[in-house]
């Protein structure tokens, strides 16, 4: 059985979600090697996503080459092999490096406080009247705060069973 209808020309095939994100992403590597500016990025990538026929979507990347330009390597540049490092949880430091951040913090927690209590010393010489300690509201939850930090802390070790 033979069919009468003549084969469709492949400009006029219907373009995917597919194609239209590779073109994107083409147009987005583009712009990351400085092919392309942002406003000529943004006007190719309205283009794309309107674009009805894969015929539609060829020339938006015509004037680019096929691959981009981070996968074209020298041969003569060579690889540098990463450094071995220990990667400690965010927001854990170890060892000697954690008491220099608890004692960091303390220092700052104290050179606060010393000005919150200056600062309401001269208030209470001014007003000739003893003020309510307000300093104690900056003081109090702060330090102990790092006071947990410092019975907690466990000098870097991993005590894990």
């Amino acid at each position: 059985m033979t069919s009468n209808t003549p084969p469709i020309e492949p400009d006029r095939i219907r373009a995917g979600n597919a194609d239209r994100e590779r073109v994107v992403q083409r147009l987005n590597d583009a712009l990351a090697e400085g092919r392309l500016d942002v406003h000529e990025l943004d006007e190719r990538v309205a283009a794309a996503y309107a674009a009805k026929t894969l015929g539609e979507l060829q020339p938006l990347l015509a004037d680019l080459p096929p691959e981009p330009a981070g996968q074209w390597r020298l041969a003569e540049v060579p690889a540098v092999p990463p450094t071995p490092h220990h990667v400690s949880k965010p927001g854990q430091p170890r060892g000697k490096q954690a008491r220099q951040v608890l004692r960091a913090h303390f220092r700052t927690w104290l050179a606060v406080v010393l000005i919150n209590v200056v600062i309401w010393a001269v208030v209470c010489i001014g007003s000739r009247e003893w003020i309510y300690f307000w300093p104690i509201w900056v003081a109090g939850p702060w330090g102990a705060v790092l006071l947990a930090q410092a019975l907690t802390w466990r000098g870097g070790e991993d005590r894990r069973r």
